[in-house]
């Protein structure tokens, strides 16, 4: 069998919150395409996921604008719209980058349901702010006309809140692992998967929520028996502020990432999601998570950046030149 890559890039990476247009996330999916061609000439296997947080914003943002005159999108419906339309710029880069450099491999994406625990507690706790802020006005007229919960942001505004239950069951897994073991380059599970729920009767229900990503590319990981789980990210901020760094060559044994996990002194939810992830997948028997930014992604895979936790060296030749 061969050795198994999975990536998750940060919804980020090609769409900020704020002024990003369609020419611009293409533009950065071509930057991630190049970025990532070096493994790509590899013989190796790649599942390829991607969060979907700002251009969900963008979809709802719409959605309000234009609510006096259309329907509203449905959380479920807006994240498999997110999941297509990000994942079709993302296949189309990495397709255009494979044909530059002459490596004929098929590329495809796959669109993705994740099960939610509906009976975890934080299926009734409304803790993620989504979509647009509002005056306090236009807020309480949500929340009494759409059965919105409100949450304020100090100086910023109301914004939408929607709850974030662990995921338990990613539906399309299996056949997004015969499709990696047959070679095919995968880009799939945008935004973790679009929310869903098993009703009494078994069937399957969108449910308006988010999904943990970090978690889900955990799950993906393990059920592909994966080496190396690579995550990229916008920027190092959030890291510097936890007194780590993915910009610099900086390296975590596991013993001292379950210390900083232990600790519990991490503020950001970002960084702290993303080792609880990185941790679950070492001790399940991964060799390595890598954490990067998509500015510095070159230079970590030329092992001169990046954050690197587990194994001080692989049992695969991931970073030689083709």
């Amino acid at each position: 069998m061969k050795d198994t890559v999975v990536i998750l890039v940060n919804g980020e990476v090609l769409a900020s919150e704020r002024k990003t247009t369609i020419r611009s996330q293409f533009y950065n999916a071509r930057l991630l395409a190049e970025g990532l061609q070096p493994l790509f000439c590899r013989d190796l296997q790649f599942a390829i996921l991607y969060g979907n947080k700002p251009q969900v914003g963008f979809v709802l943002f719409r959605s309000e604008l234009a609510s006096h005159i259309l329907h509203p999108i449905p959380l479920d419906v807006c994240g498999a719209d997110t999941q297509g339309a990000t994942g079709y710029m993302m296949t189309q880069a990495f397709l255009n980058e494979l044909h530059k450099h002459g490596i004929n491999r098929p590329v495809l994406g796959a669109l993705t349901q994740t099960v939610v625990d509906s009976s975890h507690p934080l299926f009734h706790q409304p803790t993620k702010a989504i979509g647009p802020r509002f005056d306090r006005v236009k807020a309480e007229q949500h929340r009494q006309t759409r059965d919105w919960h409100i949450i304020e942001e100090p100086g910023l505004g109301y914004r939408r809140a929607v709850p974030a239950p662990p995921p338990i069951e990613i539906i399309g897994l299996d056949s997004v692992k015969q499709l990696v073991e047959a070679g095919v380059i995968v880009v799939t599970a945008g935004g973790g998967g679009v929310p869903v729920i098993r009703t009494e009767s078994g069937q399957l229900q969108g449910i308006e929520a988010v999904v943990d990503t970090d978690q889900v590319a955990y799950m993906f990981a393990k059920e592909l028996k994966a080496k190396v789980l690579l995550m990229i990210i916008e920027k190092d901020k959030k890291f510097l502020l936890a007194r780590l760094s993915t910009e610099h060559n900086t390296h975590l044994s596991v013993t001292e990432l379950d210390q900083i996990l232990a600790d519990d002194n991490i503020q950001s939810n970002t960084v702290r999601g993303k080792l609880q992830a990185a941790a679950k997948f070492i001790h399940d028997g991964g060799e390595q998570v890598i954490i990067t930014t998509l500015r510095n992604l070159p230079l970590t895979l030329k092992k001169q950046s990046g954050l690197w936790i587990g194994q001080p060296e692989l049992s695969i030749a991931l970073f030689e030149n083709c």
